[in-house]
């Protein structure tokens, strides 16, 4: 394969990604992605891509061919497309809702197609380069292992933190460890700049954070990440329930995935104390464009306790959470709630 005409589209601390020509190819173009400094999530990627693949799922970009000793990997190029964050900045709230309910969908059918992959998943990972540990036992060690972060916030706030607080973040940890019925291949960062919209459909981008875990760490984005009105919410909820239920019989039974969502939420909730820190209570920042870090924690709050109201696994965090939120409210009264100009 002869490349020319490199064109760059994006240098991080991490990564590099070009758009390159290819010189009498069957394809015009392709991308190429060098992971320099964290060839872990490099790797995951690869065999995230590698997988979809060999399933014959078209979530993701192709992985036409890489090479480990350069960390460097080939990917097909989808060309250009809006993103659906670009649909939510824009001026078309029924493209905006019509762009999300079709994200929703495709995530709920790839979980629905991944969910017995774990043996190949380790399989390829393990041919590429062995991992340190599965990305799931990650997720649920940093809830644990940073629980003094949530302690520190509780106490500058004044709050209340109830005597099972512990217990409950473990209970959660042992979910996020062993989702069950409901393990299969995720994204990881279903941000809406990675999710795109080709000529054959939507498609996502960007599997550095996939891995095997709770299927529903995806359905994050718009159950509590993102703020959505709560009618699109709903929608996207039941749109991804249902495709997600082609392939998984637990989705289809409401108290397991009232539980199911009720835990992924509330430990995502808990990570954002554990990664912004109490200076927040001094000085606000921008957690996203347009979207302040106090922003983002109200809002992370109030949507916990909506979603646990139905289903609470975790009571006495759940009140640990109430009287942190309570207190945030006294100390931020003007905080203005972040709306995407496509729902203004």
């Amino acid at each position: 394969m002869l490349l020319g005409a490199p064109q760059v589209l994006r240098t991080q601390s991490r990564c590099d990604v070009v758009r390159a020509s290819v010189r009498g190819g069957d394809v015009p173009t392709v991308i190429l992605k060098h992971f320099r400094d964290d060839p872990v999530l490099g790797l995951d990627e690869w065999t995230g891509l590698e997988l979809l693949g060999r399933l014959n799922l078209t979530t993701a970009p192709g992985l036409i061919a890489g090479d480990v000793a350069t960390r460097l990997f080939v990917l097909e190029d989808l060309g250009t497309g809006p993103s659906l964050e670009e649909l939510l900045t824009g001026n078309d709230p029924r493209a905006a809702s019509g762009g999300l309910l079709a994200v929703a969908r495709l995530t709920g059918q790839m979980h629905a197609r991944t969910l017995s992959v774990q043996a190949d998943f380790d399989l390829i990972r393990h041919t590429l380069s062995p991992r340190p540990s599965r990305v799931r036992i990650d997720n649920a060690r940093y809830l644990l292992d940073h629980e003094e972060r949530l302690h520190r916030w509780v106490t500058a706030t004044g709050a209340r933190e109830d005597p099972g607080t512990h217990e409950d973040l473990e209970v959660l940890a042992r979910e996020l460890a062993d989702p069950g019925p409901f393990l299969s291949l995720t994204h990881g960062d279903m941000a809406p700049g990675n999710a795109i919209f080709t000529p054959g459909g939507p498609r996502l981008l960007d599997f550095e954070y996939c891995g095997m875990r709770h299927a529903l760490y995806d359905t994050l984005m718009w159950l509590l990440v993102v703020p959505l009105p709560d009618e699109l919410i709903s929608r996207a909820e039941l749109t991804y329930r249902i495709a997600c239920s082609q392939g998984c019989d637990a989705a289809q039974v409401d108290s397991t995935w009232m539980r199911a969502r009720a835990s992924v939420v509330a430990a995502r909730t808990v990570n954002m104390f554990q990664w912004i820190p109490p200076r927040a209570l001094e000085k606000d920042r921008e957690w996203a464009p347009g979207f302040s870090e106090r922003a983002a924690l109200l809002r992370h709050l109030a949507r916990c306790r909506a979603v646990l109201e139905p289903a609470n696994p975790v009571p006495a965090l759940a009140r640990t959470l109430a009287s942190l939120e309570s207190r945030l409210i006294e100390r931020w009264p003007e905080t203005p709630a972040f709306t995407w100009p496509a729902f203004r």
